[in-house]
Parts: C-alpha cells; structure tokens; sequence
C-alpha cells in the first residue's frame, strides 16, 4: 500500500486540513497502465482519423449535390421555354449522405466513449518503470520505462495539459521512454516528486470525469472556510503571485499580517502530497498543476466566475523556472474536453 499523510497548519499550528492519500497496489485492480492508455490514444486516433475522412467524403457529396441543385434549377428555366423537361436528379447522392451523416454519428459516440475510456483510465494511471531505483547524473533523476515507447499516451497528455514541446508536471518531465526527476539527486527526493507528479494524473482523469477527489474535496472544504480565503483566491486568479504585490494589494504593512501571508503561501507548498503551490525561495508562488486542478474545483464549488485580472503583476528577478509551455493557437481537431482542460490547466486570468 502507498500512503501519503499531508497535515495543513495554519497560524498558531491550529489544523486547517488532514488529508490521507491510500492507494492499494492490487493486480487485479482494473488500473491501466502507460502501454494500456497507449493502446487506447491509438484506437482514438484511428476514429478521429475516420472522422476526417467521412466528413471530407460527405463535403465533396454535398457540393456535388449543390452544383446539381444549380444545374437543375436552370434546366428548369429553360424547359419553359424549350418545351422539354431535363432531369438531372441523383437519387444515390442523398441516399450516400444519409450513410455517412449516420457513419460520422456512429464515429462520434465511438470517440466520445474512448474519451471516458481514457479519462478512467489516467485517473489510475500507473507507469511501467524498470527498475524502482533511479540513475542519478548531473543532479536530476531518470526512471527509464521498461521496454517500449508510449509516443501516443504521452502526447495525448501533452494535448489534454496543453502543452507544445515537453510533458512536465512541476519539475518532472514524461518522455516517451523515460521520466526525468529535475533537480533531484537523491532517490528519496526524486520518489517523491515522480509520486506527486502521478497523483496530479490521478486527480486529472477525476476533472476530466467531472469528479472530484476526496483530497481536493478536504482541501477546498478547508480554503473555503479559512480566514486565509482571500489570499488563496489572490493567487487562484492569478496563478502567480509575488508576497510583494500580496503585500500591497492587502495594504499589509505589519510584521505580523506579512509573517501570516508568507506563512500561507509556504504551507500550501509543503503540508499537502502533492503540493498546491511552489516557491522559489525568493518570496514568488505559482501554482502546480495539481494545484491548478484545485483552483479549477473550487471556482466550481463555490460558483466563482472567469474573471480577467488586468495588468498581471511581472515577477521581480525573472519569472520562476519550468512555466509549463503555453499553446496559443488551437487545433481545428481540439474536442471539447480539450477545450475544457484547456480552460482548467492554463486560465490564470489573462
């Protein structure tokens, strides 16, 4: 069994949320592994793929039959005044695109049910790594996959994430053969990120299902009630907050009021598995993608609109490292669901 105990303290060490992540490690469990979910993206790119196809074949058939439609309807001008009657009507067109309309619906419950396939599938995702003790080299951690590329799952993931180049949840980068723990040297430190990493899987799939995890669900019961809600919804709206706009927004100005604000900010990065927030030691917070999950949940629960913040703060020293690429432009073929985790992953109120 994994188990992972995160005890949130506020002010004064009084609890704000205990939250106990109990996994059972059972093989007959119907968890899906990264070769499972790499099976499943190719069956969905093979019906999207379909898709295109029939949608391209019922265009050219329905031009052809506008084109017919015109011809016919000048025919018919000029039989008035030629006596004659011309016909040019093709039954089988219409008869065709009656096909393919109910093809192209067949495809798209296909499609959809491969999606829920999937989405049930990453909220247990487990990864088949080869050896459970990681090469360390040049101060980062690799956990090589057994044998195999999984180049479908990962970019599938990379797509539901939005992001272009790299999959990277918070310092830990999936690759098609490998995972890469950056920055950590030891096997203890990089188990913890590779584990954490996971979990924001995990509680992807819920999101995507529509469901929340019981550890989010304690975590948010608990942000809704502290009397530090409104500098988590500061940083929730934002996604990157320095203590030094905090400070001014709040027109904190005492020790005391600053210690707290700081304080907050550091127990959402430490006291929860997997973090909500990550600092840079320079008094600069973002939130991680789990974290993102979170925020994404609460503005649910508690019925908080997409608010557009003006004139983002710019983080002094340079914005903190391992920002999770952003894709601009949005693929014609993006579903949906995309769209939605889109809109849960990347919104930080531009």
């Amino acid at each position: 069994m994994l188990l992972y105990v995160c005890v949130y303290v506020c002010k004064l060490g009084k609890p704000i949320y205990t939250c106990t992540y109990n996994r059972e490690i059972d093989k007959e469990a119907n968890e899906l592994n990264l070769r499972d979910l790499d099976s499943l993206v190719q069956s969905l790119n093979a019906v999207r793929e379909k898709q295109k196809e029939k949608q391209t074949e019922q265009e050219k058939i329905k031009k052809s039959v506008s084109e017919r439609s015109k011809e016919s309807e000048r025919l018919k001008k000029l039989s008035l005044v030629t006596g004659k009657s011309f016909d040019i009507r093709d039954a089988t067109e219409e008869t065709r695109i009656k096909g393919i309309e109910s093809e192209i619906t067949k495809l798209a419950t296909e499609e959809r049910e491969l999606e829920k396939q999937i989405a049930e599938g990453i909220s247990e995702l487990t990864f088949p790594i080869k050896d459970p003790n990681p090469e360390i080299s040049d101060g980062n951690a690799t956990f090589s996959f057994e044998e195999g590329v999984y180049d479908n799952a990962i970019d599938y993931l990379k797509l539901a994430f939005n992001m272009k180049q790299q999959l990277i949840i918070d310092y830990v980068v999936f690759y098609t053969n490998k995972i890469v723990v950056k920055g950590k040297s030891t096997v203890e430190e990089a188990t913890d990120s590779f584990v954490n990493s996971v979990q924001s899987f995990w509680s992807l799939g819920s999101v995507m299902l529509g469901k929340i995890t019981d550890e989010m669900k304690k975590i948010i019961d608990s942000l809704k009630v502290s009397k530090y809600k409104p500098l988590w919804e500061f940083l929730g709206q934002r996604g990157t907050i320095s203590l030094r706009n905090t400070y001014e927004n709040f027109g904190y100005t005492s020790e005391t009021d600053q210690k707290n604000a700081r304080t907050f900010y550091s127990q959402l990065e430490s006291r929860s598995k997997p973090p909500v927030v990550t600092g840079d030691g320079k008094g600069n917070f973002q939130l991680t993608v789990y974290g993102r999950l979170v925020w994404a949940s609460y503005k649910k629960t508690c019925g908080i609109p997409d608010e557009k913040v003006e004139d983002r703060e710019q983080i002094s020293g340079g914005q903190m490292e391992e920002r999770q690429p952003r894709e601009k432009a949005r693929k014609p073929s993006q579903t949906a669901l995309q769209n939605f985790m889109e809109k849960v992953l990347l919104d930080k109120g531009e």
